[in-house]
């Protein structure tokens, strides 16, 4: 098992939780809830916090209030809130962090809880209300196939509790064949690793559910490649960040489709004009200050799980290069039980 081999498992992984939640069973149990007026509260650490940020952007565009806090944030600061939500959804890889262990002793009795975990046999699954499983297996270290089969059960979540859920299944079905298809070498990274190779830090950035791809993909150079990489919405980088803009500065920039990829486009050509290295993830545009990765057009919901393919694999090439093992921890572990 390596981090290559857990990137190449994701269409498999995909395929086999979309069969599993294709029963009704699953989701009626939901019911009990689904019709309370009061806010959901989406919360978890990591790979699995940054998983639930489409889900939060869908259920209030939709007019569904729901609210995002980071499990250990919300443990010491705002554990009132959690009396008035309607349910509080928990997403955790391993069930067992230390934040999510005493969120939970804090919080529990007071209200309905549901939880997503890879499997059953964990403290959060035996605590929770509803279960959900990803089944995504073991992962060797960083996260890649738990976040993405998250991020797939997080987007079917969402539609089955707003009664959105038909064309669901199918929709993530044929991500799955686009994964597939793009890890048996569609996708062209020999351009941008060398723009990219000689950076001594990276800024990754996206807006809306791309959002959630900049974050994990600064947490991913971080812990694959021991990479200084940050993650911020392209707003955000305009109020300020532009200035440490240089060419040794590296920048990867999310833009496949959706309301805001043109506000993306625009922002990566004008920081290849600054003399930054940029690559553009998504759809090409034809500046010969930066490198473009294209990516098949889809709906920006589900373009997550296509846009985190390519940093998997150039965060495992910048491992390798620096003689590193992808995907092994240094310092910490794969399951942190320490505040």
């Amino acid at each position: 098992m390596s981090f290559l081999a857990d990137i190449q498992a994701q269409p498999a992984v995909l395929r086999a939780l979309v069969h599993t939640y294709q029963e009704q069973a699953p989701w009626q149990a939901l019911s009990r809830v689904r019709s309370s007026s009061a806010p959901l509260i989406l919360t978890g650490m990591g790979a699995s916090f940054y998983a639930l940020y489409p889900l939060w952007l869908y259920l209030n565009q939709q007019g569904n209030l729901a609210l995002q806090m980071e499990a250990a944030e919300l443990l010491y600061y705002a554990p009132a809130v959690v009396q008035s939500a309607a349910l509080l959804l928990v997403v955790s890889q391993s069930g067992e962090s230390i934040e999510i262990r005493r969120l939970l002793e804090t919080v529990q009795g007071q209200v309905a809880i549901a939880s997503v975990t890879t499997t059953a046999d964990n403290f959060l699954a035996a605590h929770s209300d509803y279960g959900f499983t990803t089944a995504a297996g073991a992962e060797v270290g960083v996260a890649s196939k738990t976040y993405t089969s998250s991020l797939a059960l997080l987007h079917l979540w969402g539609r089955h509790w707003l009664g959105r859920e038909e064309d669901a299944a199918p929709s993530l079905l044929a991500i799955a064949d686009q994964m597939e298809t793009l890890l048996q070498g569609k996708i062209q990274l020999e351009p941008a690793w060398e723009h990219l190779q000689s950076t001594t830090s990276l800024t990754c950035i996206g807006r809306g559910p791309a959002l959630a791809t900049a974050l994990d993909a600064a947490l991913v150079f971080k812990e694959a490649a021991r990479l200084p990489a940050v993650g911020l919405s392209g707003g955000q980088f305009r109020h300020g960040p532009m200035e440490a803009v240089s060419p040794e500065s590296g920048f990867i920039i999310f833009a496949n489709g959706g309301k805001t990829a043109h506000l993306n486009q625009k922002l990566a050509v004008e920081i290849a004009s600054h003399g930054g290295r940029v690559v553009l993830i998504g759809q090409a545009i034809a500046d010969p200050g930066l490198v473009s990765v294209p990516l098949p057009l889809v709906d920006e919901y589900l373009s997550p799980l296509l846009e985190i393919l390519p940093i998997q694999l150039l965060a495992a090439q910048f491992a390798e290069a620096a003689g590193l093992i992808p995907g092994q921890f240094r310092w910490g572990s794969k399951v942190v039980q320490t505040e």
